[in-house]
This record gives structure tokens, C-alpha cells and sequence, in this order.
């Protein structure tokens, strides 16, 4: 007859492969899904290769993004948030109005899941740096939204969360390992909270 530590060890084998076959089934835990409103009206490649460049930086840290144009993919799982592509007059407003920095190339509203980004400075600063812009508008984006799934005051001495990160595109840009737990912390969390609204509101239906 098998012993009861045996047993235990089954039990234990049984429940983390169960509970691994669940995570991959459940890769949505660390989805962000992005929705992108195109105002400046840049153009698909351009912003293709930009959101190429975001996503690998949040692969890196374990997190899965998924591009929708405007209010696309609504049902798609996930932790939902916007980002503005803004051209130069809306940009202006917007800065104005916040009373923003020149050396500003985007912000993010957290309340509002929101993050805005100026494309004309990212243009600009590419330009005068022989950089690339698609690059460079890629890690704005991916630095934004990193205000959006960080805790506030997220600006890092390294990395994508870098506060200067316009000036110096060039560099391996990637969250931190402290961050990247924070993101994935975040994200697991929002999902149960998800799942626990979805069960209540079934429960409510029947």
C-alpha cells in the first residue's frame, strides 16, 4: 500500500500540472488589451512596426498586448486601456491645458485609463536625432501605458520607465524585474476581480 507522503506527492504532481495547463489556458491573466485612437493619422505600417516594438518590450516582462483600432475587440479578455495618438493642434490643447513640459512626448491619466501621446515632439525628436520614429513611438506608448498598469510614481532610474527615455531611444529599454512583478501582480488581480463580477452577475441572471 502507498504511503501517505505519496500520496501527497501525487496529489501536489496532480494540482501543478493542473494548475499549469490552467495559466497557458488562461494566458488572457496577462493580457493587455490596447485601444488605439489614431487622431494624427498615422499610417498602418508605421504604426504596425511602433506597436511591434511596445509589445516586445511588455513580452519581456511576461505580459501579452493585443492592438485594437479604436473600440474594436471590446470583448476581448484582459485589462482595457486607450491611447490617443495625438497630432500637433490636439497635442498643443492638451499640453496647454496641463501646462506640460517641452521635453513631454505623452502623459497618462490613470483614473481615466487613458494615456495620450504627441506625435508631433516624437516626430520631431526623431528627426533631429536621425532616429527612428516608429521606434521611438513605440516606447513612448510602452511607457504610457506603463503608467497605467504601475503603481503612481513609476519612473525608474533605467529602463522603459525611464524619465527621459526620449532622449536616449537608442538604449535596451525594459521594465525592471520589480516592475514586471508589479504589472503581473496587477493584471492577476484584475482578472479575479473580473471573474468574481462575471460569477455574481450569472448568479444575479439565474
Amino acid at each position: 500500500m502507498p504511503s501517505p507522503t505519496r500520496y501527497v506527492i501525487i496529489l501536489l504532481t496532480v494540482t501543478a500540472i493542473l494548475v499549469t495547463g490552467d495559466a497557458f489556458a488562461e494566458d488572457t491573466d496577462l493580457q493587455i488589451v490596447v485601444h488605439v485612437d489614431n487622431y494624427a493619422d498615422i499610417l498602418r505600417p508605421e504604426r504596425s512596426v511602433a506597436e511591434e516594438f511596445a509589445t516586445q518590450i511588455y513580452a519581456k516582462a511576461g505580459v501579452r498586448i493585443v492592438w485594437a483600432t479604436g473600440d474594436d475587440r471590446a470583448d476581448a479578455p484582459g485589462l482595457h486601456v486607450r491611447v490617443q495618438l495625438l497630432p500637433s493642434d490636439m497635442a498643443m490643447r492638451k499640453i496647454k491645458t496641463d501646462g506640460l513640459a517641452d521635453t513631454v512626448f505623452g502623459m497618462a491619466a490613470r483614473g481615466a485609463g487613458r494615456a495620450y501621446i504627441f506625435t508631433h515632439r516624437i516626430a520631431r525628436q526623431a528627426h533631429r536625432r536621425s532616429d527612428d520614429f516608429r521606434r521611438l513611438l513605440g516606447q513612448i506608448i510602452a511607457h504610457e501605458v506603463g503608467h497605467l498598469v504601475l503603481p503612481p510614481h513609476s519612473h525608474s532610474d533605467d529602463g522603459i520607465m525611464r524619465a527621459n527615455i526620449g532622449v536616449r531611444s537608442t538604449s535596451d529599454l525594459r521594465f525592471t524585474t520589480e516592475q514586471g512583478v508589479a504589472i503581473r501582480t496587477m493584471l492577476t488581480g484584475a482578472s479575479v476581480l473580473r471573474r468574481a463580477s462575471m460569477t455574481e452577475a450569472a448568479v444575479i441572471d439565474r
